[in-house]
């Protein structure tokens, strides 16, 4: 009887090991496939990464025509550099024959009236300044302080003016009067608003009177910020002078 009990407890202690074993290789299989699993999409990320890379190499080696078919990727990005930067030095000198050629055109467009340089003298009193400039009328009734309009010692002023038939503009230093007169349409103060603008010219302040046919722009602006862009390029009398020649073009081209 002792030796059955033994017998049984060795073959209950031989089953318990084998479960053990074979529950430990399930374990280990498992934990074996996660791995694997994992190493394979590690595998698929890095060859679509090569993949992109290849094609954005190829991508740029053909926007790159001066290359031969068969160059590495150190020589495609030293390449695509020196490209760049000729494009940029292209586009500046577009930029600049661009000034030039409206620079030209309002040259054309315009003629140059006679430089005006006057010593602004104060009057002796009120009544002088109105009877020499014919006094206010009934319908433009003005309020003028004399300290301010005519200082004690005026310095010269310079004024420069350039016309069209449709278009004057009247320049004193940083700032100017332009005048236009255009047929009576939509969107015409929106375009001369925008072209300032462009040239960053600041309105100081407008006034627009309009028939049944035609409208009458006078605008003031003054001219900031207006050599910003191109210092090198532009006075404010050249700035002043192309927007006019390009509310010429815009307006009265079509």
């Amino acid at each position: 009887m002792e030796l059955e009990k033994v017998s049984v407890a060795e073959v209950g202690e031989k089953r318990s090991r084998k479960g053990g074993l074979k529950q430990g290789k399930a374990n280990g299989g498992v934990d074996h496939g996660a791995d694997q699993s994992e190493h394979e999409m590690h595998i698929w990320t890095e060859r679509e990464r090569r993949k992109k890379m290849r094609n954005m190499f190829s991508s740029l080696h053909a926007l790159l025509p001066q290359l031969p078919a068969k160059a590495d990727k150190s020589t495609v990005v030293d390449e695509a550099v020196t490209y760049i930067k000729n494009l940029q030095q292209t586009l500046k000198t577009l930029e600049k024959q661009k000034l030039e050629k409206l620079k030209n055109s309002a040259t054309v467009d315009y003629e140059q009236s006679s430089i005006i340089t006057s010593q602004v003298q104060p009057p002796e009193s009120r009544e002088a300044f109105f009877t020499d400039n014919q006094g206010p009328t009934n319908n433009y009734p003005m309020t003028i302080d004399m300290s301010q309009t005519f200082p004690a010692q005026a310095s010269p002023a310079c004024f420069q003016t350039w016309f069209s038939s449709n278009v004057v503009i009247s320049m004193c230093g940083d700032d100017a009067q332009i005048n236009v007169c255009s047929p009576r349409k939509p969107g015409t103060f929106a375009t001369i608003l925008y072209i300032l603008e462009k040239h960053q010219l600041e309105v100081v302040s407008a006034h627009i009177f309009s028939d049944q046919y035609r409208t009458m722009y006078m605008i003031h602006v003054h001219a900031g910020g207006a050599s910003e862009q191109f210092p090198e390029l532009l006075s404010i009398e050249e700035t002043f002078k192309l927007a006019a020649g390009e509310m010429n073009l815009c307006l009265f081209s079509c």
